[in-house]
């Protein structure tokens, strides 16, 4: 019956960004862009999962270096969620991908603190949690389908359809709010079966 509950949880989960999508579309009557909820979404998603890793780190000390890797990448991501809010923010005087090269460089020194190879182990031991699968689902759903299905190209591709930008980002940005809720499942989950 737990599985039953936790793949309804899951499904209920997979509906979110569809919803949030919609709500930009039709109540909100803006396009899905960098100021929308479905954008907000992302880096709210992120910040939630960086907080799960932090726990998950409390609770798994002895995979530190790994995890601390992770939410580096993380924490990248979500400055370039953020980029056009940091341009604001910084009067065009930084570039996003500064903070994001400081961040990252940050927590691979946090991370390889007891050395890269103890860290690539830690990477692997995260295995030993069934759910860590979800965190890689989510990943690959996030930077690699995400990435190929909102390509330009793809859309243009598209000949009897007018290419729009507006059509584009409310194909492909639901989908990286489905990469990023997966991800979070599968944290919750880690952090629960310790």
């Amino acid at each position: 019956m737990q599985k039953i509950k936790e793949y309804l949880a899951l499904a209920i989960l997979m509906c979110l960004p569809y919803v949030i999508v919609m709500f930009d579309n039709y109540i909100l009557k803006n396009e899905v862009n960098k100021h929308s909820l479905t954008a907000i979404s992302h880096s709210v998603f992120l910040m939630i999962n960086i907080i799960l890793l932090y726990k998950i780190k409390r609770n798994n000390k002895e995979l530190s270096g790994g995890i601390l890797l992770i939410t580096g990448l993380f924490a990248a991501m979500l400055i370039r969620e953020n980029r056009e809010n940091i341009r604001e923010l910084f009067s065009g005087t930084v570039h996003w991908s500064w903070l994001a090269l400081a961040v990252s460089l940050y927590y691979l020194w946090q991370g390889t603190k007891n050395g890269v190879r103890k860290a690539f182990i830690d990477l692997r031991e995260m295995h030993r949690f069934s759910d860590y699968n979800y965190l890689i689902c989510g990943l690959i759903l996030v930077l690699v389908w995400s990435r190929l299905f909102g390509n330009r190209f793809v859309w243009k591709g598209i000949e009897h359809i007018h290419y729009s930008e507006a059509l584009k980002n409310t194909a492909e940005e639901p989908t990286q709010s489905l990469g990023y809720l997966i991800i979070m499942f599968g944290l919750v989950k880690i952090l629960k079966s310790k």
